[in-house]
């Protein structure tokens, strides 16, 4: 499987390409999975670090990834003088670890000379691996939601999303698989199955960016034809995603949908808290607006806001497992750290969305890194409207990882078309 595109690749390059290969496959099966993959890019830019400075000063050079290190160095330059002002412990910088190693983990990209193939096979795999995993769990076991080897189901029902777009992707973008049926058939499988364990993982936050994926797919598939067949194609997998949810356990999936709109308007007319999903959120994000009104510049701290959070939620008898968190990045870093914390978040995101926008014109496969890489952006934005995405570290490392990988794969490709590679 990885043969495909290694046949001009040294000995070593071959062995860091196999070891992002397995860390990417095994992302949401193993055990800190994100994590080992954001290390292992890191560890291979460190392997050849007597030429860091002068890789990453020729990289610097592209303006584009200058946007994105500034909306980085923004979050992280913010999240220090945050961690200062609150004199807060030294564990609360250990979430910019991955974005600290940011540098090293590019440098590690090109100097594997990673290739396309390990991003979409592996993000196909690592599918394929999380709905097998997902099936297990919930249908032979009977555990419930399917949480993968995460820390919670809705880390491993969002991640999953994100690799089921990679391999959808893989079917439009990755060259070798329009003429082989088998990669055709295996890209198609892993973006199933991504979708399938996002089900059972029973996360209803990122069930709209599923849907927000396979139209966007199915619009860049249908592209050049008439109105009438895209609307076909939006039709049809309207219809697949119905049956996706038909097929889930109603417990799931059914349940979990059923009674949305009127848990969210008991709400709003009553204020009253009746479950643990949609009207706690709604609880949540009212009080975190209201201590940002009280502190708007600065918030009251990741200690003082939170401790307030559990004292307003003691009325409430919140069940043992539900933290005390405002499930919402904006309104996390508004009541915590007000606007300056919400700017920084903006910058962040931002800059990698900016960075990669400017690199979609630069050929067909540059453009299909560089949408991808927004489309990473927008996922993850979606997913922090209902929890605190950057307050997780499976969500932390696998987004710098993405980012590089995509970032990497464009700078050489770019690379290659002016005749030179990196060595």
């Amino acid at each position: 499987m990885l043969s495909i595109d290694m046949d001009s690749l040294t000995r070593r390059e071959r062995i860091h390409n196999g070891l992002v290969f397995a860390c990417l496959s095994l992302a949401l099966v193993m055990p800190g999975g994100p994590k080992l993959l954001a290390l292992c890019l890191a560890g291979m830019g460190l392997w050849s670090c007597q030429d860091l400075r002068t890789d990453l000063a020729q990289v610097w050079g592209r303006p584009a990834v200058r946007i994105m290190a500034l909306g980085v160095a923004i979050f992280v330059g913010i999240g220090f003088f945050l961690g200062i002002w609150y004199d807060y412990k030294l564990g609360y910088y250990e979430a910019f670890i991955p974005f600290l190693l940011a540098p090293l983990m590019l440098h590690g990209v090109l100097k594997a000379r990673l290739q396309p193939v390990v991003l979409w096979m592996g993000a196909a795999t690592a599918a394929v691996l999380a709905g097998a995993f997902a099936s297990y769990e919930s249908l032979v076991l009977l555990t419930g939601r399917a949480m993968g080897a995460m820390s919670h189901p809705i880390i491993f029902g969002d991640l999953s999303v994100v690799l089921a777009c990679i391999a959808l992707f893989g079917l439009l973008y990755f060259e070798p698989a329009k003429n082989q049926l088998w990669m055709r058939v295996y890209l198609t499988c892993g973006a199933a199955m991504g979708v399938w364990a996002s089900l059972l993982s029973g996360s209803k936050g990122g069930w709209l960016s599923i849907i927000m994926v396979l139209l966007v797919f199915v619009w860049r598939v249908t592209a050049g034809k008439p109105v009438l067949w895209r609307l076909l194609g939006v039709v049809l997998i309207s219809v697949l995603v119905a049956k996706g949810v038909w097929l889930a356990p109603e417990e799931l999936v059914r349940d979990r949908l059923d009674g949305i709109w009127g848990k969210a308007h008991l709400w709003f007319e009553t204020g009253q808290v009746t479950d643990w999903s949609v009207s706690i959120r709604l609880e949540l994000w009212s009080y975190a607006l209201k201590l940002f009104a009280q502190r708007p510049i600065l918030g009251w701290s990741g200690e003082g806001a939170l401790s307030m959070l559990a004292e307003h939620l003691k009325p409430f008898n919140v069940p043992v497992g539900i933290a005390p968190v405002f499930e919402n990045d904006l309104l996390h870093y508004a009541a915590v750290s007000g606007l300056v914390g919400v700017l920084s978040v903006l910058a962040l995101y931002g800059g990698v969305f900016v960075g990669f926008w400017l690199y979609q014109k630069q050929g067909l496969q540059t453009f299909a890194y560089a949408l991808l890489g927004m489309l990473l952006v927008a996922l993850y934005f979606e997913f922090s409207l209902t929890v605190n995405a950057l307050g997780r570290n499976a969500f932390r490392y696998f987004f710098c990882a993405m980012s590089v990988m995509l970032l990497g794969l464009i700078i050489s490709g770019t690379q290659e078309k002016k005749g030179r590679a990196w060595n």
